[in-house]
């Protein structure tokens, strides 16, 4: 006796059409990627829309990026009685859900969502006096003046922006091949989160001068972290009118 044998078809699992992928870079993002979907029935309206996950994270371009930091900085920034700002380590990340809005049968898009995340930029804050060991180092902080015993001056001052808010941007995609696009994505996120910045002032060999006695004593504590305060305030009182975090990326996307 013969028993027929069936022979069962292989299954065959395959991504959605309409399914998307993408990795891409910037300056203030870092390593960027995103997961998403885009309509492709172009006969339906639904076929101008998209929808995206996307993350970005400084972490894995972090050496790259600290040190295009350090090379634009070499000679540092000067802000003013000798005093540079320089060394500067960058760490952001983001997260966003985003939906895009294709009005042509063409690569441009208009993009709107929701983006939350964190920038940290820490920078030494530094003067010296060139091949004059023994000279005073003279600044002022909140009006006051004060210098340090010897030519060099050091300290720190680190900005942090916890931001969130509504993204608006735009954007193309540039079909290459077998599925294969270069996109570019450039916004804003419209935050009601200021930055915050906080300096650290050294108070080891620091004098300040007291125009009652018109003499030079060594800083007290209080006083110094009270001007810091003063000087942190004006600062974070200016930043808290930048409420526009910029995002600019660029990179290869796969289209399924």
């Amino acid at each position: 006796m013969f028993l027929p044998v069936v022979m069962a078809s292989p299954v065959v699992y395959a991504f959605p059409d309409g399914l998307q992928i993408g990795i891409g870079a910037s300056v203030l993002s870092g390593m960027n990627v995103f997961m998403g979907y885009k309509y492709m029935d172009t006969e339906s309206w639904l076929g101008k829309f998209g929808a995206r996950f996307d993350f970005a994270d400084t972490a894995a371009l972090k050496s790259a990026i600290d040190s295009a930091i350090d090379h634009m900085m070499s000679d540092g920034v000067d802000v003013g009685d000798g005093v540079k700002i320089d060394d500067g380590k960058l760490d952001t990340s983001h997260y966003a859900l985003l939906v895009d809005f294709y009005p042509f049968d063409s690569g441009w898009r208009l993009t709107g969502g929701i983006m939350w995340g964190n920038l940290e930029l820490d920078s030494a804050i530094k003067g010296e006096i060139a091949e004059i060991p023994s000279e005073r180092f003279y600044f002022y902080i909140n009006g006051d003046h004060y210098y340090y015993n010897g030519n060099r001056f050091r300290g720190n001052a680190a900005i942090d922006w916890n931001f969130y808010g509504p993204y608006l941007g735009t954007g193309f995609d540039i079909g290459l091949i077998c599925g294969f696009r270069f996109f570019v994505d450039i916004g804003a996120v419209v935050t009601n989160r200021p930055a915050y910045l906080s300096l650290d002032i050294p108070h080891e060999q620091l004098y300040i001068y007291d125009t009652d006695t018109a003499t030079w004593s060594p800083v007290t504590v209080p006083k110094l972290d009270s001007d810091v305060a003063t000087a942190e305030r004006d600062a974070n009182h200016k930043l808290s009118d930048l409420r526009v975090y910029p995002i600019v990326k660029l990179g290869v996307s796969y289209l399924f």
